[in-house]
């Protein structure tokens, strides 16, 4: 069953800033589900170059020198859960603190990394609920709808907006789930899909394969190839799944060899509060498939306070991912 090695063995994970988790009063049941999206629509999408500006994205303290960047490349983003509490096992598109307030909020911390480097498509969709990690016999099927909106909504945009662009496909915790299958069920099975795709990101997951074709990067300028990384304070050691099998790039040094990274190559922080802060604070290394952070002593993050960085996959290396996902792109 997909996923069953990721949904298994899930650690409990929510954004620091999330509201109490509330979980569903009812089981599954279909004649329950919330209304489904029509992906022609841009109501259903949180972002899209037709209608919205990539320049608000970026952090109000950085000044970008990559935005004009002239890049030929999409970048389809399938968000993280922002559904923690509500009585289905999927939220409602008519939701607009979880579809609205969150997302955004998401987007700001997340897909700004391809802002202006690429023409970013991220649509809603009736994410499953938090708890549905733990409950499986409701998660499942949660799961299976949730990802039938992405399924649509990615088939969407290739048929209408792709229009034979390189594309990329980026994912973080379930959206990483959403994007492991559909790289293995329906852009890695079709020759001009799989001929398009040039990079995929994998992040917050134990991700092992892919496909014999379509393996981990194995440094800074390779495409056509994915990345993964799960972010852990150094000597962390998870309930989640570690092993050598599990893939590790390192977001500095961008190998999946345990060589720490140096201090002095950490670009900044990006922060909820939309700022790029504390460069060359953090020496990163891979260590049984997980990311090891290390950090100065006198550096206090709020997201510090946990063992598992797993909310701040991105905001840890917002700069070192943009910076290199433009040398990347020229490789093309």
């Amino acid at each position: 069953m997909h996923l069953r090695f990721s949904l298994l063995f899930f650690v409990f994970l929510m954004w620091s800033c999330s509201p109490q988790i509330q979980s569903p009063s009812i089981t599954f049941d279909t004649t329950s589900n919330p209304s489904s999206p029509s992906y022609d629509s841009l109501f259903y999408w949180a972002f899209h170059p037709q209608r919205d500006d990539a320049k608000q994205l970026l952090p109000k303290n950085f000044l970008d020198t990559l935005f004009d960047y002239n890049s030929q490349v999409d970048v389809f983003y399938i968000h993280p859960t922002s559904y923690h509490s509500g009585d289905n096992w999927n939220a409602s598109l008519e939701d607009s603190v979880v579809n609205v307030s969150r997302t955004d909020y998401l987007l700001q911390n997340q897909a700004s990394v391809f802002a202006g480097l690429a023409r970013l498509y991220a649509p809603y969709y009736r994410q499953m609920h938090i708890d549905s990690y733990t409950d499986l016999s409701n998660g499942y099927p949660a799961f299976h709808l949730a990802y039938s909106d992405v399924h649509h909504a990615f088939l969407q945009y290739w048929k209408y907006w792709n229009k034979g662009r390189p594309f990329i496909i980026a994912g973080h915790s379930q959206g990483t789930n959403h994007a492991e299958r559909l790289l293995k069920e329906v852009i890695l099975v079709d020759e001009k899909m799989s001929y398009q795709l040039k990079l995929a990101y994998l992040l917050g997951m134990p991700i092992t394969t892919i496909s014999d074709d379509f393996l981990p990067c194995e440094d800074e300028s390779q495409v056509d190839c994915f990345l993964s990384w799960r972010s852990f304070r150094s000597g962390f050691y998870p309930s989640s799944p570690i092993g050598d099998s599990i893939v590790s790039v390192n977001p500095i040094h961008w190998k999946s060899t345990n060589a720490q990274s140096d201090y002095t190559n950490h670009q900044g922080i990006l922060f909820p509060s939309g700022k790029l802060k504390y460069p060359h604070s953090l020496s990163v290394k891979n260590h049984q498939g997980m990311l090891w952070v290390e950090r100065p002593k006198g550096l206090i993050l709020r997201f510090y306070k946990r063992d598992d960085y797993h909310v701040a996959d991105i905001n840890l290396f917002w700069l070192n991912i943009r910076e290199n996902l433009h040398l990347r792109l020229s490789n093309l």
